[in-house]
This record gives structure tokens, sequence and C-alpha cells, in this order.
């Protein structure tokens, strides 16, 4: 295609033409004119005077007449647009009415202005967003639904545990100011570290969302490859989960966790529990669009036992969040006939009621437990169960009861003994990282532990990879 051309070719007034809401002109019921051919005779279209087609060329081919003999476009009796629409249609705008992009309140874009910049394609080169990713899913940004909440971080928290998100959108010279100070750290001989970190630690998600989308449209590279390439160790793990959007983040853990050889159960356990249906609903369909098969098949295939039955039910995201009143007294007695109150366990009656009922029911059963039997579900649980479900369904228990404080154990439990798991480290710290996320989860853990989760990463880890640590959770 000529380098001036495209199309429609510059200065041919678009497609449809300018000035006409409809196409072909409101004054024809049809696409050909009586007396009249189309394209007319001895005419192409594009207009005289346009390199398209190449000279030497006709449009249509000589001797193939356009439309096909016999046939006419549109196809008789059927016009385009059909009778009584337009388009686009009447009274209709892009975007809708009441609606904007971005929405209204943000400053991304700024009004005036135009997304991509003027001289520029669009959508850019591969895309926007990148081709093959459905996050965020095509529709908006940020996304709408039950992506929104993944985009923030906040998961659609019950509002008992005071978790939320950052919502606010940065502008576009915001974004565009963050782009360039990444490209800046990276470009050239050497790399900028501290530079990397005064970006990728900084903002929470949802404005990192916008970076990295920013940074491909600006430079016509991931964040994330560019990271990747300029970075190594913990510290380039962490800049380049850093450089995913959570939900992309915690579908690849959770493919790694099952791929290759063995399984990283922890890694499973600690993704899958204590998430909300719209969380576990996202997390099944981005795996299955990202890797080409279910989750659910994948973690069958991986696992056996109880801990398979406990995983599948847990990706089936079909609890009860309503607030719907079921018998405590009932559900009490249910567990402990499945277990204290009997030879052997009944393992499908426990995963069944705790994978089923609403948190807040749970609660008031865990509380009537104690009472009656002078013990915690969590001490039954442990007494019942062993190897992997156990693990899994204490850890399910306990996110139930207080989300910070399972939270704030599963850091500790990062950092405790010889060495630091720090596969499990940067999981958590990208997870959670949103301010509004982290704030409650570090008074817990100052309060179980005595010292501050600053103190704690900061004794435990070291150069860049501390540095980063730090900033993520709001310390310096």
């Amino acid at each position: 295609m000529p380098g001036a051309g495209g199309y429609p070719p510059p200065g041919a007034g678009g497609y449809p033409p300018q000035g006409s809401m409809a196409y072909p002109p409101p004054s024809s019921p049809g696409a050909t004119r009586t007396g009249s051919a189309y394209p007319p005779p001895a005419s192409g279209y594009p207009p005289q005077g346009s390199p398209y087609p190449p000279q030497g060329s006709a449009y249509p081919p000589q001797g193939s007449p356009y439309p096909p003999q016999g046939s006419a476009y549109p196809p008789q009796g059927s016009p385009y647009p059909p009778q009584g629409s337009a388009y686009p249609p009447q009274g209709s705008a892009y975007p809708p009415q009441g609606s904007a992009y971005p929405p209204q309140g943000s400053a991304y874009l700024p009004q005036g202005s135009a997304y991509p910049p003027q001289g520029s394609a669009y959508p850019p080169a591969g895309g926007y967003p990148p081709q093959g990713s459905a996050y965020p899913p095509t529709g908006g940004y940020p996304p709408q639904g039950s992506y929104a909440s993944y985009a923030t971080g906040a998961y659609a928290q019950n509002a008992t545990f005071g978790i939320g998100g950052t919502t606010n959108l940065l502008t576009q010279d915001e974004v565009s100011s963050a782009c360039k100070k990444l490209r800046n750290a990276m470009k050239g001989f050497g790399t900028d570290e501290d530079a990397l970190i005064s970006v990728l630690g900084r903002y929470p998600p949802i404005q990192m969302n916008q970076i990295c989308l920013g940074y491909k449209s600006n430079y016509g590279k991931t964040l994330e490859s560019e990271v990747d390439s300029e970075t190594s160790g913990n510290f380039g793990k962490l800049c380049v989960a850093l450089s995913k959007s959570i939900l992309d983040f915690d579908v690849y853990c959770l493919h790694e966790a099952i791929a290759g050889i063995g399984t990283d159960e922890d890694c499973l356990i600690e993704i899958l529990v204590g998430r909300t249906n719209a969380d576990i609903q996202a997390i099944t369909t981005a795996y299955k669009q990202k890797y080409h098969n279910s989750l659910e098949k994948d973690i069958k295939g991986d696992t056996s036992g109880y801990f398979e039955r406990l995983l599948v039910a847990l990706v089936q995201g079909n609890r009860d969040e309503t607030n719907t009143n079921y018998d405590v007294k009932a559900d009490v007695e249910a567990l402990y006939k499945a277990g204290e109150g009997r030879m052997g366990t009944d393992e499908s009656a426990f995963i069944s009621l705790l994978c089923s009922r609403s948190d807040t029911h749970l609660r008031k059963v865990f509380d009537r437990y104690q009472q009656k039997y002078g013990h915690s579900v969590e001490k039954a649980v442990k007494n019942e169960f062993s190897g992997d479900v156990k693990k899994a369904l204490v850890n399910l228990v306990k996110s139930i009861t207080n989300r910070n404080e399972f939270i704030a154990e599963q850091f500790e439990d990062s950092m405790k003994g010889f060495g630091t798991k720090d596969n499990k480290l940067i999981r958590l710290t990208v997870r959670y990282r949103d301010p509004q996320i982290i704030e409650p989860i570090k008074q817990a853990y100052k309060t179980m532990f005595g010292k501050s989760l600053k103190k704690r990463i900061d004794g435990d880890t070291s150069g860049d990879y501390r540095k980063l640590l730090l900033t993520c959770i709001g310390e310096k």
C-alpha cells in the first residue's frame, strides 16, 4: 500500500463521507442510483487524483464489475444501512450519552485532548490494550464490573473487614511523566534502580495499570519485558511482578504453582483461600484465556484426595455472599458431628459447609462452637485433618475469622525460620500493597508479633530488593 495512503485515503473525507450520517447518501434508498452504477463509470474509488489504487490499476478490476453481475450491493431489497437506521444510529453518540471514556470525574484523558496523540495511528502497533490480554476487558478503562475491584486490589471484600482500595486514576500528564521516568531509568548503559523503585513501588495497582498501558503506547514495548531485561534476582522478580496487573500476576502464579515437576501447594492455598466469588470468576476466566485450559482441570491433574476436593470447591466461586439467615445452631451441630462427634471424619461435610456459607454466618458458627465445646473450630480442624487439606482448611477458617490477621500471619510465615520465602513475600507484597489495604494489615502484624512489618522486612532482606519492598508497603 503506498505510504501516502490509508483506507480511506487522506483527504477523501473518511468513511462514511463527511457531513453524511448514513451510507449511502440519504437521497438514495439503496447503493445504486437510477442511470448510474456503483462505482460511477470511468471513476473509481477513491476520487480522481488519489494515489490509491496504484497507477495502472483500476478499482474494480477491468472486466470485473462491482458488484458482481446479477448482484447488487447492498442486496436488492436490503438497503445499507437498514431503513430507519443510520450509522451511527440516530440519537446515539459514541461513547453513549451519559457515559464517557474515561469515566467522568477522571482526568484521564483530559477534556480537549486526543488519545493517541495526533499524527499517530490508533490502535498503536500491537493494540491497545495488548492483544491477547483480557485485562482490562474491552469496553472501558478502568474495567467494568467485577474486574474493577481487581484493578484496585480491593477484591470487593465484605465491609466488615474494612478493606477498600485506591480508586482515583492518574491524569494523562501524570501517566506520561511516570512512563518517561521509567524509560529514562532503563535506556542506555546501566539501570537507575532508584528511579525504578520510585515509580514501581509508589503507585497502587489501579494506577500502575494505567502506566503499563501508557508505556506500551508510548514506546512500543511492554513495561514488563523492558523491566525483565534490565533487572535480575529477587529485585528483578519483584519489579516484573509490579509491572503486571494483580489479576495477571495471580493467574501467572497459579500456573507456576501447577506447571512443571511438583506442586506449590502453599501458593495455591494462599491465592485461592478467602477470595470473593467475583475474584474467583475473574481468575478462572483469565486463566482459561491465557493458558487455554481450565484452572479446575489443571488442579485436578496436579492434586489429589480431599485437598483436591477443597480446591475444586473454592474455584467454583459459589459461596453465599447474601445476608441469608441460616440456622447457626444446626451448622454448629453439623460441624461437630462431621468431626469430633464421630469416629473418623466426614471431610466432605466440612468442605461443603466452609466453602458455601457466607463469612458473616460462619463467624457466628465459629463463636457458637467455641462457646459450646470449649475450643475453636480451628483447633477442631487441626485435630481432625492432616496434610495439605489440614493446612488449607486452617487458613480458610483464619481468613474468615479475621482477614487482616490472616494476611499478617502470611507475611510472618514468609520470613520466619531459616531463610526467607522470597516468592511468597513478593506475592503478598504485590497483592496487598494498595495503601488502603496494607495499613490495617501492618497494624494487625504489629499487634500479633510485637514489631512492625517494616522492621521485619528490613532485617530479613537487603539492597534494592529491600528498598522496593519497603516502598511498596508505604515505608521509606
